[in-house]
């Protein structure tokens, strides 16, 4: 059976859009939805398996589009200078839809200038915390400044705007910060690129030390059933931390720049990306391997069965995208949808918390 071709709704010029009937088949059998967000083009694409051997494309404009994360009924997106709330309106017990199981509403946006901010996630009550790459730090938000930082780097003694280790991911356990990844431990400005490729790390950062080194631009700390994930992003692979040894261990090559790590079931979900510049850049890993194999570089939603390292190339896109950032899986969902700000701002759209007041005697 060959790729489907698929146009998603409102596509950007020159952009098609390919879908493997196995990944199809396997969305619609887990019955979920997932959220990939690509970086510079902005679009966050919402995809859906409702009908028989096809996925819906839904697609939402944004200035830039980072890190996101779901908790509960509530979704986080990280734009090029603020942080972005929504909260799902079919959560209301008087709302409800007969096509959509999830329907995000934007609720607040917080202003945080341009902090190069990555990964972001929730802690244990509800509030986002994000990475702020420029300065090195995990933050959160304030009511009254573009940023909380709420834990660095012991090596990045003052927050100053420059990039020094570019600290790019984040991993939660139980709402608790667990991990960290950046491309080198250094407090110089910029520092990270003048170091070798295979200067990555994995951080503890209750701990202050690496759990895992040698890695090449790694993305996406992930703790799943137990187990510590990551992608070696620079070498184009998926692995797992061994966090007694602190060895990595490669489960599958997936020919691109992975970033945006999600699971669900046996599978690791994630999207990679060609190069920002064409062009071969000498000794770097990932480069070179696809050289050796005379391998294309791709623009992909990538699925990873963890336990046979099968790839899946889920769903490929030709054209005009380049490159994604992250990915969510909103489980138990087989179509969702995300609303602009001006669809948010319909004067009947209305919803009202539930009456709490007594009943009079």
């Amino acid at each position: 059976m060959q790729n489907q071709l698929v146009q998603p709704t409102n596509p950007l010029a020159h952009t098609q859009v390919h879908c493997d009937p196995e990944w199809v088949a396997l969305q619609q059998q887990l019955g979920f939805t997932v959220l990939l967000g690509t970086r510079s083009m902005g679009d966050l694409h919402v995809l859906s398996a409702q009908n028989s051997g096809s996925l819906n494309f839904h697609v939402v404009k944004f200035p830039l589009c980072m890190g996101m994360a779901i908790h509960g009924n509530h979704l986080a997106v990280a734009c090029k200078t603020d942080i972005r709330l929504y909260y799902d309106l079919l959560a209301h017990p008087q709302v409800s839809s007969p096509v959509y199981q999830r329907s995000y509403s934007p609720r607040s946006i917080h202003f945080t200038g341009d902090l190069d901010t990555h990964e972001l996630d929730f802690d244990q009550h509800g509030q986002p915390l994000f990475v702020a790459a420029r300065y090195g730090c995990v933050a959160s938000l304030s009511p009254v400044h573009s940023f909380k930082p709420v834990w660095q780097p012991k090596f990045i003694t003052q927050l100053t705007p420059e990039d020094c280790c570019h600290l790019n991911g984040l991993c939660m356990d139980q709402g608790e910060l667990k991990y960290v990844s950046m491309f080198a431990a250094t407090a110089e400005p910029q520092g990270w690129r003048n170091l070798p490729f295979n200067s990555g790390q994995v951080w503890s950062t209750s701990d202050q030390e690496a759990v895992c080194t040698g890695l090449v631009q790694p993305h996406s700390p992930r703790l799943y059933n137990g187990e510590l994930y990551v992608l070696n992003s620079g070498a184009g692979e998926i692995g797992r931390i061994d966090l007694a040894s602190g060895r990595y261990d490669c489960i599958a090559f997936v020919g691109g720049y992975g970033r945006g790590l999600s699971f669900v079931g046996d599978y690791a979900i994630f999207g990679i990306s060609k190069p920002r510049h064409d062009g071969y850049i000498p000794n770097f890993p990932l480069h070179d391997r696809l050289k050796a194999l005379r391998m294309p570089d791709r623009c992909q939603l990538i699925a990873v069965n963890l336990k046979t390292g099968q790839v899946i190339q889920a769903v490929t896109f030709e054209g005009a995208a380049r490159e994604f950032f992250d990915t969510v899986v909103i489980p138990d969902c087989q179509n969702g949808v995300i609303m602009n700000l001006d669809e948010a701002q319909h004067p009947q759209l209305i919803t009202c918390a539930q009456n709490e007041l007594p009943v009079p005697a």
